[in-house]
């Protein structure tokens, strides 16, 4: 079989995969593309089954969860395709009939496993199969169609790992472009992953937008605020995260000032109750500043006290005390 009926098929490196798991697939490609060039039939079928796998591996140790040594070729690509279905992002497709097209693809690509085992390169045989051509077109086809669906969504489903995503924000100050936060935060599907990177995520973008990275608080705080949503994007715990982070850095020093103090209560604002959480922030803030001293002169001072009276009247009867505690650590009474 001529390798340039396959050229059509190239497989592209997506953006943002790095390069050590980059480097994994494109051995498998070039593999695949000298089987192909020799017309070896047999291996070409054992090296697409290789490019398939090392795509599903690659997804798995991305997310942490590294497949298995023991594990069946056909778990793996499973396992790695719930992962990359639920991947969201302006540019994929994820409506419930498309959703079906790549599940249809996956079974093709899972059956590839059996079909190497008859077929394909990488044992020793007493008796080489029959290998018709559109056998060997079938096992490309079925291969390679599961495998640029999961490249398209795996550059995303890297770029938002939230330990990829706190380091270049907090760790190493990465830059940021107009448009980067907001995209990686939809990469990271918030309302899929566990509590606690939910809420670490929102403490690093609380801690870079208080650091005064604009572009970061632009993407991550105020589209934060400016929205009532709880469970799409903007999740209970990230919020939460979010308002710690505007007022303690790394270091656990305080950042609290009228701004970081105004949006970290507003972050709350869409959550039914979270009084647990609240107490506890207060009891930080009430320890860690001098009382009177947050806002930059008594003007000031007293709008952020009446801002923070003003919380009592939208939020649970729970919370009610520590947000009078916090007003009067603002602005201390005068008698």
């Amino acid at each position: 079989m001529s390798a340039g009926r396959y050229e059509r098929f190239q497989v592209k490196r997506p953006q943002y995969l790095g390069e050590e798991h980059w480097l994994s697939i494109a051995a498998e490609v070039d593999r695949l593309h000298r089987a192909l060039e020799a017309e070896d039939d047999s291996q070409a079928i054992g090296d697409v089954k290789c490019l398939v796998e090392s795509v599903a591996r690659v997804t798995l140790d991305i997310a942490g969860q590294p497949a298995d040594p023991k594990a069946s070729f056909d778990t793996i690509v499973g396992h790695a395709h719930e992962l990359l279905a639920k991947q969201p992002g302006h540019h994929v497709a994820y409506e419930s009939e498309y959703g079906k097209l790549a599940t249809q693809a996956s079974k093709m690509a899972r059956n590839l496993g059996n079909v190497r085992n008859h077929f394909g390169g990488g044992h020793g045989r007493a008796r080489q199969p029959r290998i018709r051509d559109e056998m060997v077109d079938l096992a490309l086809d079925g291969g390679l169609i599961w495998v640029r669906w999961a490249l398209r969504r795996l550059g995303l489903f890297s770029e938002g790992r939230p330990e990829s995503l706190i380091r270049d924000l907090v760790e190493d100050r990465a830059m940021f472009r107009a448009g980067g936060i907001a995209r990686r935060l939809e990469a990271a599907n918030l309302p899929n992953l566990e509590s606690r990177h939910q809420r670490a995520l929102g403490v690093a973008v609380g801690q870079r937008a208080a650091s005064g990275t604009f572009v970061i608080r632009d993407g991550g705080v105020i589209a934060c605020l400016e929205s009532d949503d709880t469970e799409a994007m903007w999740t209970p715990d990230y919020r939460i995260g979010l308002a710690q982070g505007l007022l303690f850095d790394p270091d656990e020093r305080h950042t609290v000032r009228d701004q970081t103090l105004r949006d970290a209560l507003m972050a709350l604002d869409p959550i039914p109750e979270c009084m647990a959480d609240l107490e506890e922030l207060v009891n930080r803030i009430v320890t860690s500043t001098e009382e009177g001293k947050i806002a930059a002169d008594a003007a000031e001072t007293s709008a952020l006290n009446r801002f923070v009276l003003s919380r009592i009247v939208v939020r649970p009867t729970g919370e009610h005390a520590a947000l009078r505690r916090l007003a009067a650590h603002v602005q201390p009474p005068l008698f």
